[in-house]
């Protein structure tokens, strides 16, 4: 570079307008000229193979498609209903028993509501069904139908969810129910918080663990006991509290953060939330629940715990002692909901340890579970979050209904349209901002309830933005609908993994075979080795098949994929050698990580839905208010 400005500084002392690097340019070209005209020979001859190649291809894409189209039309309207019921048939005893049962309710129950549709319309149940909704799921009649369909099929789902076999089988499925019940309306309401934010006031928000942190935290301290650094106040006001200084929160972010930028705004939001994980790490102040200086927060009060398991008075022990929720649990007939819900019959023993007929120690309620035990407390937290998310989501639907909803979606359309008709559009942000961290604050102290003690790791993102964005962005933005739906599949796919993870660890436990397959599929993607049904074919072949196949069938998607698979596979191939595989699983047994496979699940679901389905499972649904009858001038 020195030597360039040398020579050009040399010409301009001499005034002459060349440039210095010509004469080198010159003869590099001059070297290169052969190379080039060899490639462009190349391309030439490359592009008349590929030519007469392809002649044959689109003559069997043709043939192909034409033959598909002429066995369409072969079938009437009855027939194709007759080939449809066939393949539901087919595919519900192929398919695992979870998705096959699934696959014949979800077909009785469209087959009774289009019968009940026949009715009423006179014969005609599919255009009935097209009148109803002729936007498809984008009209209100489509979106509540495809809703109900899907929630059926996730609670058949919730019903199939393996418990390991024991005594108390009862017992622990009835737990696993009401946990998954909760943790499905703390994420929905994250979910409902964050559609608020960026599906309907179009403000990117990757930060709302923050306002869920604060709630938590708010909570958890503030109901903590005294002598374990906290203010031992009651459960509701300490909800209030949280609720009210998570909206403050909210409101007070919108005035510096609301005039940015799109990406500066989610670069904000996102920090907030990591400065909140690290001072609760490192934050002597926010910790609480233990003696010494223990990090995290603990030993905090739960809603109703008491009154779940002692019932409504006090009861002592006989020592005079006033008994704890925990050892309320352990005497037989106190009378409270959690035994009257869950406790079995107690027979009567003699002497001998027979059982003494129609003498009962305690006799079941006629609307016992019988799990043989009092009811978990999980259950008390799943009726509050199922009853919550349900008021939030009427809530919501009414305030989104209303013109305050209707300027908040003209702000996301368009800021400066918006502030032309009269709006305030820092104020509206500000209220948008305030009450999903109200909502999210509320979740946050739903969550520490759950956990009974969290630590900074609850608010890790992988734990928590990415989970919320995925529900967010596989459900539908701008629908809270399709929050509930996007919410319940991360949701599940979590249990799943959970139990997946067990398994893997012993033969003895549910879905072992399920999480042995999933290993031997982990290790043909790092060695190659045979799979159970795709013997002495590698990845790198198989994606080049993949490939041929997309070629074959005139689907460039599969191109693209088999192409860019088999890049990688043979990349890594020539880079990595047997000692990466040695280094990064010591003892030899090539096993995958359940939790990486979950995140890798998860962010294909998210890739897959932004290529395929932008708009997710239940897009945005467009109404328009109803015209005013009255007023109107003459």
């Amino acid at each position: 570079v020195w030597i360039i400005a040398a020579i050009e500084g040399l010409y301009l002392l001499q005034g002459r307008d060349e440039d210095a690097l010509r004469p080198a340019t010159e003869f590099l070209y001059s070297l290169l000229a052969p190379v080039m005209q060899s490639r462009n020979s190349g391309s030439v001859a490359m592009t008349q193979a590929l030519g007469s190649a392809k002649a044959p291809l689109d003559s069997f894409h043709t043939a192909l498609y034409d033959s598909l189209d002429r066995f369409q039309s072969g079938f009437d309207r009855k027939g194709k209903y007759i080939l449809l019921a066939v393949l539901v048939i087919i595919l519900a005893s192929a398919l695992p028993p979870i998705f096959g049962k699934a696959l014949m309710v979800l077909g009785l129950l469209w087959f009774t509501g289009l019968a009940v549709l026949g009715a009423f319309s006179g014969g005609d149940a599919l255009g009935e069904l097209r009148r109803l909704s002729p936007y498809g799921r984008e009209s209100p009649f489509g979106s509540w139908m495809l809703f109900l369909s899907v929630m059926v099929f996730l609670l058949l789902f919730v019903e199939w969810l393996p418990v390991a076999e024991s005594e108390n089988h009862d017992f622990i499925k009835a737990l696993q129910v009401s946990n998954v019940l909760t943790t499905l309306a703390v994420f929905a309401l994250m979910a409902f918080a964050l559609n608020l934010h960026t599906g309907i006031t179009g403000m990117v928000n990757f930060g709302i663990i923050f306002f869920v942190g604060v709630g938590a935290i708010t909570v958890g301290i503030l109901t903590a006991p005294k002598d374990l650094h906290g203010y031992d106040w009651p459960v509701f006001w300490a909800v209030v509290a949280a609720v009210l200084l998570s909206a403050a929160s909210g409101w007070l972010l919108a005035y510096p953060t609301a005039r940015l930028r799109m990406d500066y705004f989610a670069i904000v939001t996102i920090s907030l939330g990591e400065i909140v994980r690290v001072l609760l790490m490192g934050e002597p102040l926010l910790r609480a629940g233990s003696w010494g200086s223990s990090i995290g927060i603990s030993r905090y009060k739960l809603p109703l715990e008491d009154w779940w398991f002692c019932g409504g008075g006090e009861h002592l022990s006989e020592a005079g002692v006033l008994l704890s929720s925990d050892e309320c649990r352990d005497v037989v007939g106190i009378g409270s909901p959690a035994e009257k819900l869950g406790r079995s019959d107690i027979p009567v023993l003699d002497q001998s340890g027979e059982i003494v007929s129609n003498e009962f120690l305690y006799e079941a309620t006629w609307y016992s579970m019988e799990l043989g035990q009092p009811a978990p407390y999980m259950m008390v937290l799943a009726i509050i979050g199922v009853v919550s998310l349900i008021m939030i989501w009427w809530l919501l639907e009414t305030l989104l209904k209303s013109p305050w909803g209707r300027i908040l979606r003209s702000i996301r359309e368009d800021e400066e349209v918006a502030q032309h008709h009269g709006h305030d559009v820092l104020t509206h942000k500000a209220a948008s901002l305030a009450l999903g961290a109200a909502i999210a604050a509320f979740a946050g102290a739903l969550w520490a309830w759950k956990l009974t003690g969290f630590q900074p790791s609850f608010m890790a993102p992988a734990k928590s933005t990415f989970l919320v964005w995925a529900a967010f962005i596989v459900g539908g933005a701008a629908n809270n609908k399709g929050m509930v739906v996007g919410a319940f599949i991360i949701v599940l796919m979590e249990f799943v993994f959970n139990v997946l993870v067990a398994g893997q660890g012993s033969s003895d436990l549910p879905l072992h075979e399920t999480a042995a397959k999933i290993d031997q599929l982990f290790e043909w993607l790092v060695t190659g080795s045979d799979l159970w049904f795709w013997p002495h074919v590698s990845p790198t072949e198989t994606f080049l098949l993949l490939a041929a196949l997309g070629l074959l069938i005139n689907k460039s998607a599969l191109v693209e994929i088999g192409i860019s698979g088999a890049a990688v596979f043979m990349t890594t191939y020539l880079l990595m050698g047997e000692r990466s595989i040695d280094e990064s699983f010591i003892g030899g047994s090539i096993l995958a990580n359940m939790a990486y496979v979950k995140v890798f699940l998860i962010g294909c679901l998210i890739l897959f839905s932004l290529k395929y389905n932008a708009k997710g499972i239940l897009p945005e649904v467009p109404v328009r208010p109803p015209r005013p009858t009255e007023g109107d001038a003459e």
